[in-house]
């Protein structure tokens, strides 16, 4: 800090030198660094001018407007805008500075229209997409190309008539009068990405890496961005029945018509990819996948503290009527919903949804009769219809942000795995190229003695390399003069290289010994319960033959002693000489008073 001097000594010094008085460029606003403990950077903020002096690559002097300095006064360094070539790269942020230039116009959200506010609210939703958040971009879609890639500005201007970008349409909107409709600001943000599928796919075609990414990125950016466009601008929706078609190789619309049918078609799409997934399963009592967390988001949707008392009906269903049964086949409360998740017995995300909607649909169907009555039942329909709706908002509300979620997951699986196999091709190619080299350096002079460095620097003189089998056992020679066929680090990767191959076989073998092991197994158990199933028919076969001869034998004998008897009764009453048959009857004597009379035949 300068030393405080008196007025008089200040008017004095300036009669005798004056300085000029120069002023600090306007909205430029530097902040100095503070300590901040190493969390955030100081901050900086760029001017409009300092954009545009950047953009056309220009330097431009700011001068003072005080007059000059006659006599022995020293004049002061002038400041100097920040200039950037017109071919070099830009950072992002001077971009957007630099495109938002353009439009010096930029109207507050509150002064702008009805349907201006709707596509604000709708751009302000799309810009808070992961991929493309200001933040932390993952893709860039923000400026225009040849301000990041001064490249590719030839190609570019090849490929696509109309460029666009996301700053731009924001710019373009906030300005106002440069659209006339919520369908003229969509068909732009649409073009964005549009724009980037045409300039991408001959890469894409080709295999690169970056177009591939770009490609499939831009595909699911356009469907996204259809899909919340139709949600958030449903007021301004036409009753138009047309409907947009898939063009080519199923890709989403490019442009598409804002109507209810188009709304309808794009539910059904969110509907096919989210209800149909299957729920990741976790271990119970552990935490939830992404998939389960989807599904616990709509249970907890109807549990808030405003709904209460609307929901207190269906929590849990302790007593049910008795005529219950005649109206509802399949009871269902939040409760069960809630244990039947907790256990991991749902398979897919459609099979929770229609429980949750089995809930109301049972209450409707069951209270409809007391439908507008002051009774309970009353009560329950219409908390039944207050929920039912809130079911359904959450569950186009799932429907958006799962879809959206599923289908990026999805790509970022594609996107990873094919920079793992472009690392891996290079890295071959690589290895392929230097061992290339080292046979053309021993094919041109193999005799020559090498210099070879080792961890610490040695000379080794040694005769060309003779590559001979490595045992897996460490193997000492008794005459070794001193000259290695192999250096150290030859002989470290070929070990490497036979123990992964060892270790591989082993895995190899034990996964082929547990198959074996298995199959033996299995055709034992099959074979012992083969011989069980012939035993037990075989003692059943045994069990009917001598059955059938014992009932065999039996008519027999009986035949035999009735034929004999009746014989016998014949022979004694064709005797001429027979005693009479008398019936004489007996009294039978018994422990009890009464007595019985009996008949005996002598």
């Amino acid at each position: 800090k300068p030393p405080q001097q008196s007025k008089s000594g200040e008017q004095n010094k300036r009669s005798s030198s004056p300085v000029p008085s120069e002023r600090p460029p306007k909205k430029v606003k530097i902040d100095a660094p503070k300590s901040t403990g190493g969390k955030t950077a100081p901050r900086i903020s760029i001017t409009g001018a300092a954009s545009a002096a950047a953009a056309s690559g220009t330097s431009k002097v700011s001068r003072s407007k005080s007059p000059k300095t006659t006599g022995g006064g020293q004049k002061k360094k002038a400041t100097v805008a920040p200039t950037v070539k017109s071919n070099e790269p830009v950072p992002l942020h001077v971009a957007i500075a630099q495109v938002k230039a353009r439009f010096p116009i930029r109207r507050p959200y509150k002064d702008l229209e009805s349907w201006e506010g709707a596509c604000a609210r709708f751009f302000r939703e799309l810009m808070k997409h992961p991929w493309i958040n200001p933040a932390r971009p993952k893709f860039i879609f923000h400026v225009p190309v040849p301000l990041l890639f001064p490249e590719l500005k030839d190609s570019y201007a090849a490929k696509i008539q109309k460029p666009m970008d996301l700053t731009t349409v924001e710019a373009k909107l906030l300005q106002g009068g440069l659209y006339l409709n919520a369908q003229e600001f969509v068909d732009e943000v649409a073009l964005v990405f549009h724009n980037a599928i045409t300039f991408n796919r001959e890469g894409q075609n080709l295999g690169e890496p970056m177009s591939c990414a770009y490609y499939d990125a831009s595909i699911h950016l356009l469907r996204y961005t259809r899909w919340l466009s139709l949600e958030i601008l449903a007021n301004y929706l036409s009753d138009d029945p047309y409907t947009d078609e898939i063009v080519q190789d199923e890709l989403p619309p490019t442009a598409w018509k804002l109507t209810k049918a188009n709304r309808k078609k794009a539910r059904e799409e969110m509907e096919n990819i989210v209800m149909n997934e299957r729920i990741e399963k976790s271990f119970e009592d552990d935490r939830y996948t992404s998939t389960e967390s989807e599904c616990e988001k709509l249970l907890k949707a109807l549990r808030h503290q405003s709904d209460i008392k609307h929901m207190k009906f269906f929590i849990k269903m302790q007593e049910l009527p008795h005529n219950y049964a005649a109206y509802i086949a399949k009871p269902m409360d939040w409760e069960k919903v809630n244990n039947t998740l907790r256990k991991r017995r749902y398979d897919k995300i459609k099979d929770v949804v229609e429980d949750l909607r089995l809930i109301f649909s049972n209450a409707l169907k069951y209270n409809a009769r007391f439908k507008g009555t002051n009774t309970v039942s009353g009560q329950a329909y219409d908390g039944a219809v207050y929920m039912s709706k809130k079911l359904e908002a959450a569950i186009d509300k799932s429907m958006l942000t799962g879809s959206d979620r599923f289908e990026r997951e999805r790509i970022d699986h594609n996107i990873a795995e094919r920079e793992i196999e472009a690392a891996e091709r290079l890295e071959k190619e690589r290895l392929s190229e230097l061992w290339a080299k080292e046979g053309q350096q021993n094919r041109n002079d193999p005799n020559s003695s090498r210099v070879e460095t080792i961890e610490t620097i040695r000379v080794v003189n040694r005769r060309p390399p003779q590559r001979k089998e490595i045992l897996d056992f460490e193997y000492f020679d008794e005459e070794d003069d001193g000259t290695h066929e192999l250096s150290y680090i030859e002989a470290q990767r070929q070990q490497k290289t036979i123990y992964e191959k060892q270790t591989k076989a082993r895995g190899q073998m034990h996964s082929t010994a547990r198959d074996a092991g298995a199959t033996v197994f299995d055709r034992a158990e099959k074979y012992a319960q083969i011989l069980q199933i012939a035993i037990k028919m075989q003692k059943a076969a045994k069990g009917k033959a001598s059955a059938n001869n014992e009932a065999t034998k039996t008519n027999s004998s009986a035949n035999q002693y009735v034929e004999q008897s009746v014989s016998m009764v014949l022979s004694e009453l064709e005797k001429k000489d027979r005693a009479q048959i008398r019936l004489q009857p007996k009294i039978l004597k018994r422990k009890t008073k009464r007595k019985v009379a009996a008949v005996s035949l002598e």
